[in-house]
Parts: C-alpha cells; sequence; structure tokens
C-alpha cells in the first residue's frame, strides 16, 4: 500500500516541509506577485527539486510519481502556496512524462540536466484563445519544409508560459482519413517567429504565471519533433491530463490540510461553542482529508506500475467528488459558526475550488465511459476503460 511510506519517502517529506517554511510560508509578498520570483525558483532548482523525479544521471534526485505526491501535499500545507506547487508541478509532469518519456537521447542530453537544476523551464501548450484544446478546434499547424517545419497559430492558458525558456507546441501536421494528426515540437523561447503574449492575469494559484505565445512563420528543425510524428494528441496530450489530475491530488490534500488550520485559528479567535455537531462535522472533514491522501498516494503508484490497471479513472473521478464534498461541508461549517473568513482562509479556499473544479468536462466524459462500459457488459478488472 503506498501509504506504508519508505523512510527515503519520510525524509523526503521532512526536507520539502523544511524548505517550504524556510523560503516559501514566511513570504508574505506572493500573492501580490503575477510571477515566481526568480530566487525563489532558482533556490528550488539548487535543492533538486525540480528535478525530483529525473534521473540522476542527469542531476535529478531520481523520484517517482508517488515522490511527487507525497512532495506536492507537503509543499502546500507547509507553505501555505499553491501557486507555488501548481508551476512546480507542471514543470515536472512535463520534463518527466513528455521530455523524459519520448525524447531522443539528444533530445534528453540537450534539455534535461538543465530542467532538473531549474536553469531552464518548459511548458506544454495545447490550448488555444476562443477554441480550448479539443483537437477538432485547434488550429495551429505546420507544414514540412526541407528539414524544418514552418508553424503558425497562437497559443493560451500555458501554465510557466512567461517564463518558460522551452515551449512544446501541439500542432496539426497533416490529416488522415478526414481526422487532424498532431506532432509535438520542442522550441526554445530564443526560436526566430516565436514571440510571448500579454501575461494573463488570475485571481487563484498566484503567483504561478500564465501566458501565451503566437508562431509567425517559425522554422523548427524535424529534429526537434517529440515523439512519433502525427501521433502526439494521443500518446501525449491526453494521457497527460491523466497524469496531472492524478499529481494534482497531492497538492490539493495539503490545501485541505492548510485550510483546516486556518479554520481551527479562526475557532480559537472567535471563541466558537464546540459542540457534539462541530465535532461530527470537523470529523467528516478530517477522514476526507486521510481518505483522499490514500487515494493520491495511490494514483500516483499506479502511474509509477507498468501495468494498466481499470480503477486508475475511478480514482481520479471519485477523488474530485471527496474533494468537493470537503468544500461544501467546510461552507457549511463557516456557515454554522457564523464566522467570516479572513483573508488568508479565502485566499486558501480560493485556489483549492478552483483546484477541484479544473477539468470538470473532462472527469464527466470520464464517468461516462465507465458507465457504458459497465452498461455494455465489458468493464473488466483487468483492463482499463
Amino acid at each position: 500500500m503506498a501509504t506504508a511510506l519508505s523512510e527515503k519517502l519520510i525524509s523526503l517529506r521532512g526536507r520539502v516541509a523544511h524548505f517550504a517554511q524556510e523560503y516559501i510560508s514566511c513570504r508574505d509578498d506572493l500573492q501580490s506577485l503575477d510571477g515566481i520570483p526568480k530566487d525563489l525558483w532558482d533556490k528550488m532548482g539548487e535543492d533538486n527539486l525540480l528535478g525530483l523525479s529525473l534521473p540522476t544521471e542527469y542531476g535529478g534526485l531520481g523520484g517517482n510519481y508517488l515522490s511527487m505526491a507525497v512532495a506536492g501535499e507537503t509543499l502546500v500545507r507547509k507553505g501555505h502556496n499553491m501557486g507555488i506547487a501548481v508551476s512546480w508541478l507542471t514543470h515536472l509532469n512535463v520534463a518527466r512524462f513528455l521530455i523524459m518519456g519520448f525524447g531522443s537521447k539528444t533530445q534528453l542530453d540537450l534539455y534535461l540536466k538543465g530542467l532538473a537544476g531549474g536553469k531552464k523551464t518548459a511548458c506544454i501548450a495545447v490550448s488555444e484563445p476562443g477554441r480550448g484544446a479539443h483537437p477538432k478546434y485547434i488550429e495551429t499547424s505546420g507544414y514540412r519544409n526541407g528539414d524544418f517545419y514552418i508553424l503558425n497559430g497562437e497559443k493560451a492558458y500555458l501554465t510557466n508560459g512567461p517564463m518558460a525558456d522551452l515551449f512544446i507546441v501541439i500542432a496539426s501536421t497533416g490529416i488522415d482519413e478526414g481526422r487532424k494528426r498532431f506532432s509535438a515540437f520542442l522550441i526554445p523561447k530564443e526560436t526566430t517567429g516565436l514571440s510571448l503574449t500579454k501575461p494573463m492575469k488570475f485571481d487563484f494559484f498566484r503567483p504561478s504565471p500564465h501566458g501565451g505565445i503566437k508562431l509567425s512563420n517559425c522554422s523548427v528543425p524535424a529534429s526537434n519533433i517529440l515523439g512519433e510524428e502525427g501521433s502526439a494528441y494521443e500518446d501525449m496530450v491526453k494521457p497527460f491530463r491523466d497524469v496531472e489530475d492524478a499529481l494534482m491530488m497531492g497538492p490539493l490534500v495539503g490545501a485541505m490540510g492548510r485550510q483546516v488550520e486556518l479554520l481551527l485559528n479562526l475557532f480559537e479567535k472567535n471563541c466558537v461553542d464546540i459542540t457534539d455537531e462541530l465535532k461530527k462535522d470537523m470529523g467528516d472533514m478530517q477522514s476526507i482529508i486521510h481518505t483522499l491522501r490514500i487515494v493520491a498516494y495511490e494514483a500516483a503508484s499506479v502511474l509509477d506500475s507498468p501495468v494498466r490497471h481499470a480503477e486508475f479513472y475511478s480514482l481520479l473521478i471519485s477523488s474530485r467528488n471527496l474533494a468537493r464534498q470537503f468544500q461544501d461541508l467546510f461552507e457549511f461549517v463557516i456557515k454554522r459558526a457564523g464566522i467570516e473568513q479572513d483573508n488568508d482562509l479565502y485566499v486558501s479556499s480560493n485556489d483549492l475550488v478552483h483546484g477541484i473544479d479544473s477539468g470538470k468536462r473532462i472527469a464527466l466524459i470520464k464517468l461516462k465511459k465507465l458507465g457504458e462500459r459497465l452498461l455494455s457488459r465489458k468493464d473488466s478488472d483487468e483492463h482499463a476503460p
């Protein structure tokens, strides 16, 4: 069972907790910033947090997805900031799942060491302004011109976009039986024809930066294609969403723990009467946190496993439902106690709600697929849906 953490993971949790308290929770400027302070990001690189799950041969710590789940929870719980964890997690997911998972030896040698040390930051560019990330509506395209591809289009909602040195751009490079075929291109920021758009400002996940890029006759060597040409959407984009959902559970659990801490502080400050009903409600909240921690660690362990598990999508769906249940209960307790959230609790709650609600449409699609398999009597413990 993944919750029976090894001594190595327990040590990692302590190491991340120390970093979070020493360099993140002590800063009172993070919620007012539109981007992560360079000194903080550099320090995360120096302490190997940005190479946590990358190979030791490239300067990483050699951790796995479970180590990311454990670290993500601790980073938020002790660092008191979800935005830092969102950028950190995105950086690692792109580096580990996409570049390490699909890159050639030349590409690994070129980028992984810099990513592990925080000298380079990468992000994935799929979504487009006004169109989202559905393959039917993606218009960014590329055509071959000798040993190069010429790319045109625009991308938006890129986590870490404004501070990224490397973009993994998903573009249509052909049509097969009426369907667009997509390829992934590794494009350094300094490439001619690539320009950054104005950073996007959100009232959540601060100071995680979000922005976009434009590609205007951007010439990219064919050798910069990541993975197999024409199969990026199926091979990378779809499974990347699952990896994001699974590993985001860790920071969500950490945020819930922090939310409860702040709530208890308000109880004391406002001399709230501790009734049996309140004890029950708080017990329910704690039980959800404990359950979600188990789910988060198990989902990460599934990612580490070479075996496909039919239960994986159920873990993702159920975790979202439990998190929503937790937030509903939290709001009920606040109302019944007759207290108002202070700024710290409001910020924590706002980030948590957006973390829970992100990807609801995809979760609904997965839920329907599970139901379809059950109704068609094709459901099996041996095969994932």
